[in-house]
């Protein structure tokens, strides 16, 4: 999460009021309940005023912590905010088995108060596909972030109780009525469950298959020094969302450390791949820190080799590179409306059964 404002210079009033007074926000009563310690405050910006987390909270460690203000995507914070309420997310999974519930009258509605709140953050990060491309828009990425992970998980199930019961009973013609008599099930379930670990392993090649078809891979075009598959992944992480027009040359001459790391982008013109100082992380995900940038924007703030790539001190705002609108031009770009799209690509069905 991208700090935007912290102590010394405001006092937790004045972090409180940065929040409350410039922004359009609710907070996050129920979620904040759950995990927040004394003081921490949680808002989502209002709907139709853009799709933000803020975060108010003890940063740092030991006699060194201070408040905070932490900006985040939506689905972004949901990754952390489901570590957190993992408990909740457990109960809310097995509610008929849960002690809590047994124990604490009440605090299933609570739980349901969370979930409530989590749902309005998925909804929130889904609101600008929704105003760009309609319900369709938002339902592809719902499907592709929610949907398939919770389709894809209960197949594995299904995959290892088919592999169960195949050790027992076997594959043959009869496995099938053996296990329905067995188990007491119709020959109908029984011939599903036990077909269910091929099935599983057929949509997963099928989908491979698909991912090598549709996904955009990039590579760097000359010797990185690094391990080829480690390049290409850290290519193509900088190029995600992005146009790439292949063999276009650079209208710019590049230092030999930074030709390797070169594309051009149907909008940012001519572009190197870079791992951005401020959020490089050696060990974290690619997506994380490596981004594409216009070279003349590179070329005047300075860059070094660092771990094999290419580190430069660009301005970042905690989601991406702050573009320079010369810098773009100058590289034979073109200057991109706003809310400019980006793709990726993705199945739209999940796993079989």
């Amino acid at each position: 999460m991208p700090t935007i404002h912290r102590e010394p210079r405001f006092a937790y009033d004045d972090l409180v009021d940065l929040v409350e007074g410039q922004l359009r926000v609710v907070e996050l009563t129920a979620v904040n309940g759950e995990i927040g310690g004394p003081g921490e405050r949680l808002w989502l910006t209002e709907p139709a005023h853009g799709a933000d987390v803020y975060r108010l909270w003890r940063k740092g460690r030991g006699s060194r912590t201070y408040w905070a203000v932490d900006r985040d995507h939506p689905w972004e914070a949901l990754v952390w905010l489901r570590e957190a309420l993992a408990e909740v997310l457990e109960r809310l999974t097995r509610p008929g088995s849960a002690t809590q519930y047994a124990l604490e009258v009440g605090r299933e509605e609570r739980d349901l108060a969370v979930l409530t709140e989590l749902e309005t953050i998925w909804l929130s990060g889904l609101s600008p596909l929704s105003q760009l491309h309609g319900p369709r828009g938002a339902d592809v990425e719902l499907n592709h972030f929610l949907l398939i992970p919770a389709q894809a998980e209960l197949a594995r199930a299904s995959a290892v109780r088919s592999r169960m019961l195949q050790q027992k009973f076997g594959t043959g013609p009869e496995a099938a009525e053996r296990v329905a008599s067995e188990m007491g099930w119709e020959p109908a379930k029984a011939h599903k469950t036990l077909a269910a670990w091929d099935e599983y392993r057929r949509w997963v090649r099928e989908g491979a298959a698909h991912a090598r078809d549709t996904v955009p891979v990039q590579r760097p075009t000359g010797d990185t020094g690094l391990p080829d598959l480690l390049a290409a992944t850290l290519m193509t992480a900088a190029c995600e969302g992005e146009t790439i027009v292949p063999g276009r040359p650079s209208p710019l001459p590049l230092p030999d450390e930074l030709a390797c790391w070169y594309v051009f982008s149907r909008d940012l013109g001519a572009c190197i791949a870079v791992a951005v100082e401020d959020v490089y992380t050696p060990g974290a995900e690619p997506g994380q820190y490596m981004h594409l940038a216009p070279a003349p924007m590179v070329l005047e703030a300075g860059w070094t080799l660092r771990d094999g790539l290419v580190v430069s001190p660009l301005p970042h705002n905690g989601f991406g590179v702050e573009y320079d609108e010369e810098a773009i031009l100058a590289g034979g770009g073109r200057i991109p409306a706003d809310g400019r799209e980006t793709g990726t690509a993705s199945l739209d069905d999940g796993p079989a059964g």
